[in-house]
């Protein structure tokens, strides 16, 4: 493909990657239930409530794009499905140009690879982060490869906002290019520093990040830091996140790979993106791994993947990236929220209208709860002691179980509400929809 082509092609990629995303929204019955904690920021942002929206352990970024179209109208799930899609078009130009640079010939190699991620439409139409996450990260990685060190601290602080693996951005580039790339980290420290000032403001507290200490003081991640074991599962994860693509940067330890790079700067700029994917892989490996985890190191992979790939022959270029898509749309329309949890999102309404004024809703369905109208709860899974002493709380009027899933404490917890709480009558096709999904509903005596 000529140069004047690839610039304009982009376009087209963009426009199918948004269709695509539509479709699998459209067969998506409900958000993720990290997504309904991020809707019902956008809720509390659109509706003025700022100290609650900031008050949440979520990075308040995604919720702030979706506000201002929820506030205008738009349904809170189609507002987080526009900024995704959009998003996820508009860093293709960034990314596009960023590769360009790098090795040529690598910009539309790059673009397809970045649309052949299966995982990422899928987070997309979830109501993750990632999907504006990655937009911030492609154009601080242009405008470092630029030498616009500013702007790459600013986009680092941005993505900071969204999610905090934005600060690794200007960290990697430090690392390929010490000389010069300092500059962006006072830029994206003052991002870093601005949020804490919000949240300050906002009566949340100036810690810019409560997600930090929330995972600190969680009990109910049994695998979280034990690096060696998290390196043995980083293969898995990796491969079901990216796919074929996942593979692609291993190319570029081929010989042929590096030969075809003739630009001055670009095994520099590669380098950063190389130390992008390796520290975004790192911070994974203290935590626990999550395949969703390794989709922030999109951008670096699809540049690293598109170096290797322009040193190929236009044929195998053209198979390899063909087999990619292919793989890559397949796995992400088949992979997505099964839909008899659309049950969820009935019951959920179903009990908004039986909630009066000051009750609530307890439980571990969190999709659930925040379709009743109510905050979801904290982002971690509860032990039967805990979901108990929720229940406890005199205002929960219903209790929601998911008594059929893999979680043992969900089973466990039944036995210990029988004295304060019964089955819950709900219409019969609901309870017999509930039912088959193994959820249990508890209504107080």
């Amino acid at each position: 493909m000529n140069p004047g082509s690839a610039e304009r092609g982009w376009w087209w990629v963009a426009l199918l990657l948004v269709g695509f995303v539509v479709a699998l929204a459209l067969r998506t019955a409900v958000p993720s239930e990290d997504g309904v904690s991020y809707l019902w920021m956008a809720q509390r942002f659109a509706a003025g409530d700022f100290g609650a929206g900031l008050g949440a352990v979520f990075p308040p970024g995604f919720p702030l794009l979706c506000a201002p179209l929820v506030w205008l109208g738009l349904d809170v799930e189609r507002a987080a499905l526009a900024v995704n899609a959009l998003s996820l078009a508009l860093a293709l130009w960034p990314l596009q140009r960023a590769a360009q640079a790098t090795a040529p010939g690598a910009g539309w190699p790059a673009v397809l690879a970045f649309a052949a991620i299966p995982l990422l439409p899928r987070l997309a139409a979830e109501a993750y982060s990632e999907p504006p996450f990655l937009l911030a990260m492609a154009w601080g990685t242009w405008l470092g490869v630029r030498g616009r060190w500013l702007g790459l601290g600013l986009a680092a602080g941005l993505a900071f906002w969204i999610r905090p693996e934005g600060l690794l951005l200007p960290l990697a580039f430090l690392l390929a290019d010490p000389a010069r790339a300092w500059r962006a980290l006072l830029p994206a420290g003052l991002g870093v520093l601005a949020l804490a000032v919000l949240r300050g403001c906002a009566g949340a507290g100036f810690d810019p990040l409560p997600l930090l200490a929330f995972h600190e003081l969680r009990d109910d991640l049994p695998g979280r830091g034990d690096v060696l074991a998290n390196l043995l599962a980083v293969p898995g994860g990796w491969l079901e996140a990216f796919g074929l693509v996942g593979l692609l940067p291993l190319l570029w330890l081929a010989a042929p790979a590096r030969r075809a790079l003739s630009r001055p700067h670009g095994p520099r700029w590669l380098a950063a993106a190389g130390w992008a994917v390796l520290l975004q892989v790192a911070v994974v490996c203290t935590f626990v791994v999550r395949r969703r985890f390794f989709v922030s190191a999109a951008v670096g992979v699809a540049l690293l993947g598109g170096a290797a790939l322009a040193a190929w022959p236009a044929r195998w270029r053209r198979l390899v990236l063909g087999l990619a898509l292919v793989f890559g749309g397949v796995v992400g329309y088949r992979g997505t929220i099964d839909p008899d949890r659309a049950v969820e999102r009935e019951l959920g309404g179903f009990l908004r209208q039986q909630l009066r004024p000051g009750e609530t809703v307890a439980g571990d369905l969190p999709r659930v709860i925040w379709f009743a109208g109510l905050p979801p709860p904290p982002p971690r899974h509860f032990d039967a002691d805990q979901l108990a002493a929720l229940a406890a709380a005199p205002a929960v009027r219903f209790v929601v179980i998911a008594a059929g899933s893999r979680r043992e404490s969900s089973r466990e917890v039944l036995p210990l509400l029988v004295g304060s709480f019964a089955p819950a009558e709900l219409p019969e096709s609901l309870a017999a929809r509930c039912a088959e999904r193994g959820l249990v509903v508890l209504a107080r005596r």
